[in-house]
């Protein structure tokens, strides 16, 4: 079973993609069909060149093909902070290779950091929303800290882990049959 964090944030190394991380070992741990290997991270921060400043942008880790790494995971991982009430400019563009189904048979989960609580909801909706449309199974609901709540973040993920960890298990063990 292979899991792929996705993560949407313009820097690497973010926070955002330690939440993702600490999701997926989480899960690794306690959903026997998430399987125990590690997860593959493609950090769009270093796939794509992003500069603000006066010099070229060059990606500092291209990957070939990191949209059929994405088709292809069993478990996705999609994480991002929240700009302006939803999920980056930068995921948004990474996700519009995808047509409408491409993403049948992966399980996906939506991560975010929000800084308010009214960006808490939108973000993960929308992002829930968006993966439902690639055709992405979405079992359970969008794993969204706001701010103040990363500190204790593995706090939270085992309390959402453990409240979803019936329906993650349930569609994981349906995806070799999607495929």
């Amino acid at each position: 079973m292979s899991t792929v964090i996705l993560v949407g944030n313009p820097r690497a190394g973010s926070r955002t993609a330690t939440l993702a991380t600490t999701l997926a070992q989480h899960l690794a741990r306690t959903l026997p069909s998430a399987g125990a290997d590690s997860p593959e991270v493609l950090e769009l921060a270093e796939l794509v060149g992003i500069t603000f400043t006066d010099e070229p942008a060059v990606a500092s880790a291209p990957h070939p093909d990191p949209w059929g790494v994405v088709r292809e995971a069993d478990l996705l991982l999609v994480a991002t902070p929240t700009y302006k009430g939803t999920y980056t400019g930068l995921l948004k563009i990474f996700l519009d290779h995808y047509q409408a189904g491409d993403l049948a048979g992966v399980v996906a989960i939506p991560v975010a950091i929000a800084g308010r609580p009214d960006h808490q909801e939108s973000v993960g909706n929308t992002l829930r929303e968006l993966l439902i449309e690639l055709g992405a199974s979405v079992p359970a609901p969008p794993l969204v800290l706001l701010e103040p709540q990363v500190p204790e973040a593995t706090e939270h993920v085992t309390g959402w882990a453990r409240e979803h960890t019936d329906a993650l298990d349930r569609a994981l063990s349906t995806v070799g049959a999607q495929r």
